[in-house]
């Protein structure tokens, strides 16, 4: 029908609205209030339109708003989303083109102009986050306008007629505030029966009228929408920080971050994956046992909750061995007595004591007997995956046939001599022996003159405990265990007790046994 066509022409226009380019946040899950006005036009049987008088050629689409009234009402609904919403509303329409009809009563005074408009509707904007956001309308209606039932001779009315039908509409929304708006919007009601909006049937009064079972109410016009509850946006997590690898009892830090535009409050809490819970934007926990745990972080506000997970691995701790309270009992032996080596070790899987002599053990307490004099170092090595700790034991083995040695052999020379006799080196040899046995011994060679001989009797002196210390020297003997000192003549010395001339006892070097230490 061209006049349905000429109903929506203005409405092909409120299409080319598109979003604007500004983002808003739109009110959802709220009461909201709406008051509107507009011109209206009526399109039925007695608008003047082309279609029912023949004799205009040229039909035309604008004849419903030739003569326009206006319409003012009022809404209330709900906001379920920011996109869709539901609203009860009241429409009062004075339309002039209502009165145009041939209903009179019994003085004559025309009747009508009046239509009053219950209806129901739904409201989708699919641009929610735009400033500028077309929308539709869709719902029902019902209509009390100047149609009765009946109609007496005299021409007084009974029995009014209500109409219904569907209400069509579309729109764009400009987002003043976060929660008030301006709209531009049309809006058609298509009334049911025909007789109701006008009193008149296609034909009535003897008229040219059209031949639809419908007529329309159109609504050209704007208002303003004001919703009680403001707007919120919905938390979203962004991002997530979790350590990937712990310890059992290592402090772990965690840190969630959320859109910077939420609604707040925003409420964070944690759900460790162990039975255990947190809260915070940031938080830190430790696991008591090894496993792989699902971290859950969740942030709620009105606009409702968003999680994100990660995965922690949680394993033991590795610890290295330890070492403590190495000691060796005694410390000090003699060759061939048994020390026994021991110490604490902890987390230790293999443990190995070297007790410095080329001797092995793998066992604590470990026992062993040296077989030669000497200091030794005892080391004690512990070992597992995770690394070793080492320690080591002083142990001296001395040998008590060394701790009896008081003096050593006395050595003899010929008159005015400074040379070693075969019986003096027999009787060093035998010192000798000692020496290599007990290597913690050394010894000052003190060597005299007795006085009758020619020559520096100091001089002379000294030559002989040179030549002896050549010789311990010549035998394997460390010149460090040695001091060789001429201490002139012989305090003892004399010559009248000895046949030959001067004194032979005084002709003499005497080898003096000490201890190493300090020596």
């Amino acid at each position: 029908m061209p006049r349905v066509s000429s109903i929506f022409l203005w409405c092909a226009v409120l299409l080319l609205a598109t979003a604007a380019q500004a983002q808003v946040v739109r009110p959802s899950e709220s009461i909201y209030i709406l008051l509107r006005g507009g011109a209206t036009g009526y399109y039925g049987d007695l608008d003047g339109n082309s279609d029912d008088d023949p004799d205009q050629a040229t039909p035309d689409p604008g004849d419903g708003l030739d003569n326009p009234g206006f319409g003012v009402g009022g809404e209330i609904g709900y906001l379920f989303n920011e996109n869709l919403s539901f609203g009860i509303g009241f429409m009062y329409h004075d339309v002039p083109a209502l009165n145009d009809g041939f209903r009179f009563d019994g003085t004559n005074n025309v009747q009508g102009g009046e239509a009053y408009q219950l209806q129901g509707l739904f409201r989708y904007m699919p641009f929610d986050a735009a400033r500028i956001s077309p929308f539709v309308e869709l719902g029902g209606a019902v209509i009390s306008g100047q149609g009765t039932e009946n109609e007496r001779d005299n021409g007084s009315v009974e029995d009014d007629v209500f109409g219904f039908g569907p209400v069509v509409g579309l729109g764009v929304d400009i987002a003043l505030t976060p929660q008030f708006s301006l709209f531009l919007a049309g809006q058609s009601t298509f009334t049911f029966p025909d007789v109701a909006l006008d009193g008149a049937d296609p034909g009535a009064f003897g008229v040219e009228a059209d031949d639809a079972d419908f007529d329309v109410l159109a609504t050209l016009g704007g208002g303003l929408k004001f919703a009680f509850r403001a707007p919120y946006t919905a938390v979203e997590i962004q991002g997530l920080e979790c350590p990937a690898e712990l310890f059992t009892g290592q402090t772990g830090s965690f840190m969630m971050m959320t859109n910077p535009d939420a609604t707040q409050p925003v409420t964070t809490t944690w759900q460790w994956g162990d039975g255990t819970t947190g809260a915070g934007m940031s938080s830190s926990h430790a696991f008591s046992a090894p496993g792989t745990y699902t971290v859950t972080a969740m942030a709620m506000n009105q606009g409702g909750e968003d999680s994100e997970s990660c995965l922690v691995t949680v394993e033991d701790e590795p610890i290295p061995p330890t070492l403590a309270g190495c000691r060796a009992t005694p410390s000090t032996v003699n060759a061939g007595e048994q020390v026994t080596v021991n110490a604490t070790a902890t987390e230790a899987d293999e443990i190995m004591v070297d007790f410095g002599d080329g001797t092995m053990a793998s066992t604590l307490p470990a026992r062993h007997a040296y077989s030669s004099t000497g200091s030794y170092t005892v080391t004690i090595t512990a070992t597992n995956q995770y690394g070793t700790d080492v320690c080591t034991i002083p142990v001296t083995v001395g040998d008590s046939f060394c701790a009896d040695i008081t003096e050593l052999n006395p050595v003899f020379f010929g008159y005015g001599a400074a040379t070693l006799t075969a019986d003096a080196m027999s009787r060093l040899d035998e010192n000798i022996e000692i020496l290599r046995r007990c290597p913690d011994i050394c010894v000052t060679i003190n060597a005299y003159s007795d006085g009758a001989e020619p020559g520096d009797a100091m001089r002379i002196s000294q030559r002989r405990a040179d030549a002896v210390m050549q010789y311990y020297v010549s035998q394997g003997i460390d010149a460090d265990r040695l001091r060789a000192i001429g201490r002139g003549v012989d305090p003892d010395a004399n010559p009248k007790e000895d046949p030959g001339p001067g004194d032979s006892r005084a002709r003499r070097a005497d080898s003096i046994p000490s201890s190493c230490a300090g020596f």
